[in-house]
């Protein structure tokens, strides 16, 4: 796998490690600044940077791309690389709608490509657990998510500004940035809800600072909170008839599993490994071995879950 980079975001230095010691190569960035991309480049030895989007996916030494810019943009740099023969690794949200989903799904299918949404609950050991051990739950009574980061741009927002992370234009905000890991977790093991409410609290640009998302299942509901303007003590609760689930210390690392039944003592898992290590783990892994279903598999989650936001997004009139 050598990749190259679209973007130079702030967690790229938590990402571009992990991809390292899964054996991924870092062949090249793309930046619209010759400086921006020059600084990635020499901090993590990337040997070429480019400033034009058409030249990097023209480079035939990299064979997948990974998108890493403000989530409007998915789409049409996600569609650009796979257009280009590149396997890609697109940053969560995949895109905003539906639509777009289907259409990248279709087109990565159709040529054979990998494309996966960078999400890394669906690939932590613990959620795997989870999902073998959830019927030890029996009925399912109430999940409850919660997600809350104070944003060190909130306060750039208050002062009037517009940064990328609040800004209606570039689909940020609480719900797609937090809340979203939230209801991954939530579809990834439940499957598409019945019905979606989504309450958000809107500054006056029409964006979301914070939210509770409501996805009702037969017999029982996922409350799913997020906030970008708050911290709070994340963690999620799976409650059953039987007993419960506690999973910490958020939805996008599920670092510590407590299952408690009734009557008997606790079991603890504990992954110390941030959420990305994990990810790139299993990504190099299904690439290796060549397992495009099982990337399929997960892209049908990545379009439920879009189709979620998307219906979440309608119900508290958000502006995109």
């Amino acid at each position: 796998m050598n990749i190259g980079i679209i973007g130079t975001s702030f967690i790229l230095p938590e990402i571009l490690p992990q991809m390292k010691a899964a054996g991924m190569t870092l062949g090249a960035v793309y930046s619209r600044k010759e400086e921006t991309g020059r600084a990635l480049a020499d901090t993590y030895g990337i040997p070429a940077v480019y400033t034009s989007l058409e030249t990097l996916l023209a480079d035939p030494s990299l064979d997948w791309i990974y998108v890493c810019s403000p989530n409007s943009l998915h789409y049409e740099q996600s569609k650009a690389a796979l257009e280009a023969g590149k396997n890609v690794l697109c940053e969560k949200p995949l895109v905003p709608s539906l639509a777009q989903a289907r259409e990248l799904a279709d087109l990565a299918k159709s040529k054979g490509l990998f494309l996966f949404e960078a999400v890394t609950t669906a690939f932590h050991p613990n959620y795997q657990i989870i999902r073998q051990r959830m019927d030890q739950l029996g009925d399912l009574k109430m999940v409850l998510c919660t997600f809350c980061q104070y944003s060190s741009r909130y306060q750039a927002l208050l002062d009037g500004k517009n940064p990328n992370v609040f800004n209606p234009q570039f689909a940020g905000g609480a719900l797609m940035d937090l809340n979203l890991y939230n209801i991954h977790f939530a579809v990834g093991l439940l499957g598409a809800p019945v019905s979606v409410k989504y309450l958000a609290k809107l500054h006056s640009n029409g964006i979301d600072t914070h939210g509770i998302a409501l996805l009702e299942y037969p017999g029982f509901f996922c409350q799913c909170a997020g906030a970008k303007d708050g911290q709070a003590q994340n963690q999620i609760q799976i409650v059953g008839e039987k007993g419960y689930m506690k999973i910490t210390p958020s939805a996008s690392n599920c670092q510590c599993l407590e299952i408690c039944l009734r009557g008997q003592e606790p079991e603890i898992f504990q992954c110390p490994e941030n959420g990305w290590y994990y990810e790139m783990e299993a990504l190099a892994r299904m690439v290796k071995e060549k397992d495009l279903e099982g990337c399929y598999r997960l892209l049908e989650t990545s379009c439920q879950v879009v189709r979620v936001l998307e219906a979440a997004r309608k119900d508290a009139g958000l502006p995109f």
